[in-house]
């Protein structure tokens, strides 16, 4: 079942990749980049567990135009995505938020922020499921709701809250002996939610290309030098961008204030080079920006759960 979904992934996947499984379930293997677990729950529907862990988009992905109407729903686990929606609006989505969209008018920014992704993506091929669908749901027509979005941005975006936790959450821990039943059952749920959701508008908050060059550029300034200060208003100046902007892009991006971020990164380095073994804890902790190695050892221990010194033991 759903042959002519499995065929569209030769047309987006770059490297190698291999399917196996059968008919109602198939792993798409990436190798390095991490792999989908794909059902097919109904004609024109498949949904996929993605598991993937990589830098940049453009290493796995094409974004070429395909034959079929695709309506792709998208949940985030863990990790940050991003869209491209016309020529210079940049939207990002995270865990627990819940993004509906086109295929061809919504291209995947060529960049994972946090380097990896986990979660859900439900694949409806709008043309071929629209007849099954109606039969369970009579007054929801998934063609119209399609065009209807194709109308408009392309894309709806809802951020995490307790109603799409409630419908969609369950999906990640099924017992595997219900497992594709319960992912029907489900599916079938998800898309009553949506006949009776009025998708005015949009919870996400959109990005020009010009505010994600200036948020990567301050990336880069913040692990350039990680023994070094460094301020908003420092960061601001240098790149032309109010203080309350900065903030609000960096936090859009990253999904996290930015010294929250750097602190992060921070500590995570520090476990590498803990890992590497080549530096002493008190040299660690003056590479990372701690004034001494105490503080470091405290910060190291709220973040990590363990000392530095327990830590890779």
């Amino acid at each position: 079942m759903n042959e002519n979904l499995y065929k569209l992934f030769d047309e987006v996947f770059i490297p190698d990749f291999s399917i196996t499984g059968d008919d109602s379930r198939k792993i798409i293997d990436l190798g390095e980049y991490g792999k989908l677990e794909t059902y097919s729950l109904y004609q024109g529907i498949v949904l996929a567990f993605i598991d993937i862990d990589l830098k940049n988009y453009g290493e796995v992905f094409i974004e070429d135009e395909l034959p079929s109407r695709l309506l792709e729903i998208n949940h985030c686990l863990d990790g940050r995505y991003a869209y491209t929606v016309g020529d210079d609006e940049v939207l990002y989505f995270g865990k627990g938020d819940l993004c509906i969209s086109i295929h061809y008018l919504t291209k995947t920014f060529p960049d994972f922020p946090l380097g990896y992704y986990k979660g859900l993506e439900i694949f409806i091929d709008v043309d071929v499921a629209n007849d099954f669908v109606k039969e369970h749901i009579p007054h929801f027509d998934l063609v119209e709701f399609y065009e209807e979005l194709e109308k408009t941005n392309a894309y709806r975006l809802v951020r995490s809250n307790d109603r799409i936790d409630h419908v969609i959450g369950e999906l990640y821990s099924v017992d595997e002996r219900i497992n594709i039943p319960y992912y029907k059952l489900k599916c079938l749920e998800l898309l009553l939610f949506f006949s009776i959701t009025n998708f005015v508008g949009s919870d996400g908050i959109s990005l020009s290309k010009k505010q994600v060059r200036i948020v990567e550029n301050v990336k880069r300034d913040l692990i350039s030098n990680l023994d070094s200060k460094i301020t908003i208003d420092e960061l601001a100046n240098r790149y032309g961008i109010s203080k309350t902007a900065l903030k609000n892009c960096f936090r859009e991006v990253y999904g996290k204030p930015i010294f929250r971020w750097r602190k992060e990164y921070k500590l995570d380095y520090a476990c590498k080079l803990i890992e590497k073994g080549d530096l002493s804890i008190s040299e660690i902790s003056k590479k990372v920006g701690y004034s001494s190695p105490s503080k470091f050892s405290q910060a190291f221990k709220d973040y990590i759960g363990c000392t530095p010194s327990e830590y890779n033991k």
